[in-house]
Formats: structure tokens, sequence, C-alpha cells
């Protein structure tokens, strides 16, 4: 059985259990199949990420919202085993459902003489990951390095880079005119600010293409500090994972919720009313 939907084995499990039934098996039957499931997920090496992009963007916020529910990290601790084979910034990641081995990369095109050092503990890591997401700040239009970078580790990886590849813009929040635009009550941009991050996304995507034509991932604009598209973002990144490893991401996921930032007399009609489309 196939979890490809990234929804995770008791979810899947939850949504299967009236089809089992009409197929005739019984609820011993069921948690017997629940059972041997958790027993082979448990065999299965951790989930593993590699955040690629520059200092400042967010890297650590990201995660933290995306797998943690917002909430400071239970567990964060240098993974020694992996460290001492990659000589890389490594953490093991324990959120609210599970844990993630996350490779915190040194930037490429920053410094001629760190460039082939980093490059080498990139071709340990980029092998080992099942997505590596680039993590952009809004607004920023010196690309130069970027697709550098982008070739530098195309012309290594080729397709295994590029088909597990996501482009996250953080700090959606301070997208011009400034982050005073952004409507506190809502949680939610502008409508200037919307008009803007929809630009610059549109802007970006042509000098990804520019050195990737045949990419077709995803760009996702977020905000980390505000939880602003962070579902949209953990879709986007299950999408590029493996099929056969989305459920494991789909298990330890917990993103944290926007809503809970919005001003409270707005949000029993924004939840009546919009849902959870809102703000997409």
């Amino acid at each position: 059985m196939a979890f490809s939907n990234g929804l995770g084995i008791k979810k899947t499990l939850e949504l299967l259990i009236p089809k089992l039934r009409a197929e005739g098996m019984s609820d011993d039957q069921i948690k017997r199949l629940a059972s041997e499931l958790e027993r082979e997920r448990e065999k299965l090496e951790l989930p593993k990420i590699a955040l690629i992009g520059f200092a400042g963007v967010g890297k650590s916020s990201t995660i933290n919202a995306l797998f943690n529910a917002g909430q400071p990290i239970s567990d964060v601790r240098a993974c020694t085993k992996e460290e001492a084979a990659i000589h890389g910034d490594v953490s093991k990641y324990t959120g609210s459902k599970g844990s993630i081995i996350v490779y915190d990369m040194p930037g490429l095109g920053e410094d001629i003489d760190e460039d082939s050092k980093n490059l080498e503990v990139y071709k340990k890591v980029i092998p080992k990951v099942d997505v590596s997401v680039w993590t952009f700040t809004a607004g920023d239009r010196a690309m130069k390095s970027m697709q550098e970078t982008l070739l530098l580790l195309e012309k290594e990886f080729g397709k295994s880079f590029t088909d597990h590849l996501v482009f996250a813009i953080n700090k959606a929040d301070i997208t011009a005119p400034g982050e005073i635009a952004w409507n506190l009550d809502l949680n939610s941009p502008s409508p200037e600010q919307r008009r803007n991050i929809k630009e610059f996304e549109k802007y970006f995507k042509e000098k990804v293409l520019r050195v990737f034509p045949a990419w077709k991932g995803e760009i996702v604009s977020f905000s980390a500090k505000r939880r602003y598209q962070l579902d949209i973002l953990m879709t986007a990144i299950v999408a590029a994972v493996p099929e056969r490893k989305r459920f494991q991401f789909g298990e330890i996921t917990d993103v944290a919720d926007f809503r809970e930032l919005i001003n409270k007399k707005y949000l029993d009609y924004i939840n009546k009313n919009i849902g959870d489309s809102y703000g997409k």
C-alpha cells in the first residue's frame, strides 16, 4: 500500500477504514494492519531535507513553523554521526509529531575561496536528502549568485537535484510597501502587497527558468513569522519528495496555523464564511 498523498499512515488508514470494513475486514484485522505498517515505518530512515540559500533568510524559523506548529523546538541537536561524515551543519529536529534531519547547507557563490570546500559538502549531502528547499528573501533581486549556484548543482547532480527542488520566498510580510502595510487584523497581505508578491514570484520564476528551462517545480511566497501560506509551502515540499517517502513527511508535518494570529473578532466570521481557502 503506497501512502503517496503525504497524509501519513494514521490519517490514511482512518480514511480507508469504511472501505476496508465494506470489503469484509474486521476491526481486529484493521488494527493488525495498522501495527504492521507502523513497524515497517519505524524501519525507515528519518525524512531528510536540505535547506539551501544564503544567510539571514529564516531557514530555521521556517523548519520550526512547518514541523512544530510554530512552537519552540522541543529538541534540536547536532547529528554527530552525520556531521562526522559530511563536516556540515546537521540537526535532528524533534517536533510535536516526529523527527526530521535538516541539513543547513553553506552558501555557494558567496566566497570564491570557500566554494570548493562547500561543494564537497553538497556532493555528500544532496544524494542523501528527500527534498532540497532554496529559501530566498522576498524582494531581493540579486539573482546572479543563485543562478550560478543552480547551474553548478545541476551540472553535478542533474535531474536527481532539480526534480526534488522547491523555491521558498520567505518574509512575504516585508514586501513593499513594507511590514507596516500588512493587515494585522486579518494576518494577510494588503492588496498592494499581494500584487507585489505575485509580481516578484513572476520575476523570480523567470530567473529560475533562465537556468532551468525544463524545471516544473513550485515557487511559494510565505512568511514564517506571520505563518502565512505555510500550508501551501508544505504541500509543495511533499509534492517534490520521492513518492515512496511522501507519507513520512505527512506523518511529522505540524504546520503553524496563520489564523491563530488573526484578530479574534474577525476569526469566527472568516472560519464560517471563508474557511481554509482564506489567504490563498
